[in-house]
């Protein structure tokens, strides 16, 4: 009895320290990913790192600091400073540079070098965080991840997602692709838009009701309450449908 009591009191801090911090939103792999590649660009690498996107860490409560580990770029240390600080040793991928040979070709310039050493290389936005089906996208919700160009399609724009809704859940560390997504219906069925003819240099906005969906350049079919005629126009913004002239 006397044993247990001692080996339960010595765990005791430990477990109350997990159970504070499970209320707390845990780090994943996919976050730390983000902080190592924005740090590694600032330099000019392009790196992959070697840590799995849903795997979970403790919770940071202040900023994340990356450091060199062991003279070079190859592996680093992420630091969490907070009061009670953290840290763990990660593998960028960065291969480390070798004597150059002899060459009697032209040296390429520096613009040159790095744009070919980048050419198959291209930043995707990926989810960092875990989102709920239905929600909202934010911008704590995306980053950035450096991938190669064969490896598929997929958004380069954090901007142009914030505000799209999320089709499925989705998970810490993926892609994210149009098919993740809700449509971005800029004019919706059955709604009030306004009905912009452009007609002789001389342009006249009404209100209308929409007959279809439609994105940005679609053509759809719009009714026009002042005249109850059914048009045929394309969407030219939100809520707003142009007759007579084409939306690129």
């Amino acid at each position: 009895m006397k044993r247990f009591s001692v080996i339960l009191l010595l765990f005791s801090p430990n477990m109350q320290l997990f159970a504070a911090e499970t209320a707390l939103e845990r780090i994943n792999g996919a976050q730390i990913r983000v902080v190592i590649q924005a740090e590694l660009a600032e330099y000019g690498f392009f790196v992959e790192p070697s840590v799995k996107p849903d795997r979970l860490f403790r919770a940071c409560r202040g900023d994340f600091e990356v450091k060199k580990a062991f003279g070079g770029w190859q592996t680093v240390r992420v630091i969490c400073k907070q009061e009670n600080p953290w840290d763990i040793y990660v593998r960028t991928g960065l291969q480390p540079k070798t004597p150059a040979k002899a060459d009697d070709s032209p040296e390429k310039s520096p613009e040159k070098k790095q744009k070919s050493d980048n050419l198959g290389l291209m930043q995707r936005v990926i989810i960092v965080r875990p989102v709920s089906r239905g929600n909202f996208l934010t911008r704590e919700d995306l980053g950035l991840q450096t991938l190669s160009r064969s490896g598929g399609t997929g958004f380069t724009d954090i901007d142009e997602l914030v505000g799209r809704r999320a089709k499925k859940s989705l998970r810490g560390g993926l892609v994210l692709h149009e098919r993740h997504l809700e449509p971005d219906w800029m004019v919706q069925a059955k709604q009030t838009v306004s009905v912009v003819n452009n007609s002789g240099g001389i342009q006249v906005t009404t209100a209308g009701i929409a007959m279809e969906n439609g994105r940005l350049g679609d053509l759809v079919k719009v009714k026009n309450l002042s005249s109850n005629s059914v048009l045929h126009g394309f969407v030219a913004g939100a809520k707003k449908i142009s007759i007579g002239t084409k939306i690129n």
